[in-house]
């Protein structure tokens, strides 16, 4: 948990461990945006970058992510 500004999460799959950041905001959100972020965060440890592949890996781990991707940053 940190602050993150503008964004909430962030995910760094490479030099060294895989790490993800989450804001400390993402916990005042309803739990299916908490589990959105956290899901998103997650396929960027396979997918950085905002591809297709990603957009599929996010569709396996949270069908009907759709409805969810809309927060208002904190």
């Amino acid at each position: 948990m940190r602050d993150l500004g503008y964004r909430w999460g962030s995910a760094r799959p490479t030099d060294g461990p895989p790490r993800i950041n989450v804001h400390w905001a993402t916990l005042q959100l309803p739990p299916s945006l908490i589990d959105y972020v956290l899901v998103h965060e997650l396929a960027h440890l396979r997918e950085i970058n905002h591809t297709p592949e990603f957009w599929s890996i996010v569709d396996r781990l949270m069908p009907g992510y759709e409805t969810q991707r809309q927060p208002s940053p904190p």
